[in-house]
């Protein structure tokens, strides 16, 4: 898996292999035992926000879909929102 952002507010660029190393030492820490902590410094956290930041702003905010649509949730979410039955 791979951070590669093109560049954004800032004009920041981040090395793809510090961040590939980055995520590489967060998911070493999955498989070990629970409390592990993974070892990044203030700097370096920093530049994934920042590198997160840049890619999820190139992504749309509205996603268009074609109806019907099946809309499934928590029960929370259903009972907030009582909609009418629509085929």
């Amino acid at each position: 898996m791979s951070l590669q952002p093109q560049g954004g507010a800032g004009g920041s660029t981040i090395d793809p292999g510090l961040l590939d190393d980055i995520i590489r030492r967060l998911l070493d820490v999955r498989s070990v035992r629970p409390g592990k902590q993974a070892q990044l410094s203030e700097a370096e956290i920093k530049q994934l926000c920042v590198a997160s930041r840049e890619i999820l702003m190139q992504q749309p905010n509205l996603l268009e879909l074609e109806a019907p649509i099946k809309i499934c949730g928590t029960p929370f979410f259903l009972l907030c929102f009582r909609l009418p039955n629509y085929n």
